[in-house]
Formats: C-alpha cells, structure tokens, sequence
C-alpha cells in the first residue's frame, strides 16, 4: 500500500506505519498532486496533520499550481484550511478567502478546533434532542426512539424506553 492508497483509503494507522518506517511523505502521483495534497481536498484533517508532523511540504504546487491549501479551501474544508493556513502565501489565502466566500463562509479560522473543545456528542446529542421534541409535538416517535438510541449508546439511558421520563 503506498502513502497514495493509505490517504484514499482514510487509513491514519497505514498512512503512519509507512511514514514511521521512512517513507518519502511528499511523492507525487501521474497529476503532480502529493499525498497531502489529496488528504487536504477530501478534507481528512487528521492525516493532513499525520502528513504535516512527517514533513509534508505544504507549499508545493501540482501541475496546476495548485496546494493543499488551495485545494482545500475550494471544497469547504475549513480544519484542514486551519492547519495549513500558517504556510499559506498572502496570494493563497487571498484566494482561499474568495474561494470560501463563494461557499458562504467569511471568515478561515484561524486554528482548527480540537475534538476535546466541544463534549463527546454534544452536538449531535443536543441536536437529536430538538429533533425528538420536534417530531413529537408532530405525534411522531420516531425520533424520541433515535434519541433514546444515541443516549444509550453513550451510557446515558438504560435500555428500557423512557416512558416515565419526562
């Protein structure tokens, strides 16, 4: 498996086991693209940092001129724009930023969010929750059922259905 199939695959533990054992982390494929340019344009963050520790050169261009960070910004993956923006020429962010406005987004973070900010599926939990109440002021149960689910597979609810809960 080259560093090319690892990327394609979403294989971290592949991807790290072949740069942990000397390999070159910026080949470049039939296109001029590297193995970080195609992590950056499918918006896999962690192997973009996995490539970025390794020594990925983010500052490459593929046959068309083209980096990982630009790549990045033309499909909407603002972590991986985080991680790269600290190498990114003035030109590129200037055209990463009209590239993400054209998305509606108006602003690159400044640095990626980490899982550890945010609880374990908060998000998803608080969202699922609006969902359920929702769906049953609607008379459907059908999402309480997906909610209680998602609770129990945090360890939050038992097993029985929340009949008595309020």
């Amino acid at each position: 498996m080259s560093l090319f199939d690892a990327v394609a695959a979403g294989d971290r533990a592949a991807l790290s086991a072949q740069l942990d054992a000397g390999a070159d982390p910026n080949p470049f494929d039939a296109e001029g693209r590297t193995p970080l340019m195609m992590a950056a344009r499918s918006g896999q963050d962690d192997l973009v940092q996995t490539l970025l520790e390794a020594g990925a050169d983010p500052t490459l261009p593929d046959a068309v001129g083209e980096t990982a960070f630009v790549a990045a910004a033309a499909y909407g993956h603002l972590r991986v724009c985080a991680l790269l923006f600290p190498h990114a020429s003035s030109d590129e962010k200037d055209m990463a930023r009209t590239l993400l406005k054209q998305q509606g987004v108006e602003e690159i973070p400044a640095r990626p969010s980490r899982p550890s900010e945010v609880p374990p599926g908060g998000f998803r939990r608080k969202l699922a929750s609006a969902g359920a109440y929702v769906a049953g002021k609607l008379g459907d149960d059908g999402a309480t059922k997906r909610l209680e689910r998602v609770l129990r597979s945090e360890g939050h609810a038992t097993k029985e259905p929340s009949k008595g809960r309020k």
